[in-house]
């Protein structure tokens, strides 16, 4: 089958661009020729993957408004009929799925807006969104609680969206043998003494970085400590908090510390959860975190607030219990890479795909 992606970058970088890999690499797995539609492109990393990349030039703008040029461009001049399936990671309204994973209407409500600039490009971001949702034919949602978000912000026919999880490359993460997890301790300097947390981070406002600052500055530093991947600290933390940069590959910590963390605020889906449940470790995480709803009791926790008080008698808790994350947590859940695309595929109408069959 003929396949495109449409996404601002063709990049390393965060959720959407590390879900755009998984993508290509499944399709081209399972024999699809993929073409990639962008406006930034890594030269190193598009020549490891045998797609076709086509990079719409955009007029010099700044930052948004460069986004905003090349999705009107998409709108206008992208080809769909070359293509058996098109998907779109950004809000573009010229393709067959809208992959979505979040939207714009519930990020405003959870980040305060004070700058008439950034208000202005609310409302652009709102106005793609709309017009994406109500002229593409197929909604990925990528949690049930962003579905319920689509259709208490935008009137859409529920018929239209699927929920889809987002996969997660097991070849990649996966659980490490005891002399991986001692050079990676090593590397980072993991006190085997202490109970490990690990914080991967971007956005620290949104998913919860100061409550976990206060929490753990009520935590004994002896015996627990709490690793931030990501984003810097703003200002001095505890002493048992430290910064360890932005980690590309996070499979290897995942699989050595003794606990992910993500006590976000919003979090349509929350990606880490599950990359570390497939790495063998438990999380605590938040009811308003998408993710959450995978979890069984024997994979973590799943607190009702953000407050300190209640990171710090959770923390606590964990290291009483012993808890047993499925050695197949992504299949299980159909987060597999080759689950995901044959279920990509199994949106197509089946007289779609019976006419997709018969043509030569």
């Amino acid at each position: 089958m003929k396949i495109a992606i449409i996404h601002n970058q063709f990049s390393y970088g965060g959720g959407m661009e590390a879900y755009m890999l998984s993508l290509v690499k499944g399709f081209i797995k399972a024999g699809d020729q993929v073409s990639i539609y962008t406006y930034e492109v890594d030269k190193k990393l598009a020549s490891q993957y045998p797609c076709t990349v086509h990079r719409i030039r955009t007029l010099p703008l700044p930052g948004r408004w460069k986004k905003y040029h090349f999705i009107h461009k998409c709108n206008t001049t992208f080809p769909a009929h070359r293509y058996d399936i098109s998907l779109s990671l950004t809000r573009t309204s010229c393709q067959d799925i809208a992959v979505c994973g979040g939207i714009h209407p519930e990020m405003v409500k959870q980040v305060k807006r004070t700058s008439l600039f950034r208000k202005i490009h609310d409302r652009f971001e709102i106005a793609c969104e709309k017009k994406m949702f109500a002229t593409v034919p197929s909604i990925m949602a990528h949690s049930r609680i962003l579905r319920d978000e689509i259709l208490s912000n935008y009137t859409v026919n529920p018929d239209k969206i699927t929920t889809l999880f987002p996969p997660i490359d097991t070849d990649i993460f996966h659980p490490l043998d005891e002399a991986g997890k001692k050079d990676i301790k090593k590397r980072y300097a993991i006190a085997e003494k202490k109970t490990t947390f690990l914080f991967p981070s971007c956005g620290h406002q949104r998913k919860g970085l100061q409550p976990l600052l206060t929490a753990f500055g009520m935590l004994d530093p002896k015996k627990f400590e709490l690793l931030v991947a990501g984003s810097p600290i703003p200002g001095r933390g505890p002493a048992n908090v430290r910064h360890i940069g932005y980690i590309q590959n996070l499979a290897p910590l995942y699989a050595s510390v003794d606990c992910t963390i993500l006590p976000s605020q919003y979090e349509p889906f929350g990606l880490v959860i599950p990359e570390s449940l497939q790495c063998g470790t438990p999380v605590i995480t938040t009811r308003t975190v998408g993710a959450a709803e995978l979890l069984s009791e024997y994979d973590g926790f799943i607190m009702n607030d953000t407050l300190p008080e209640t990171i710090v008698k959770t923390v606590k808790t964990l290291v009483e219990r012993q808890f047993s994350v499925s050695s197949n947590f992504a299949e299980k859940h159909r987060l597999t890479i080759d689950q995901h695309i044959s279920d990509i595929k199994s949106l197509i109408p089946l007289s779609e795909k019976e006419e997709l069959q018969a043509s030569p």
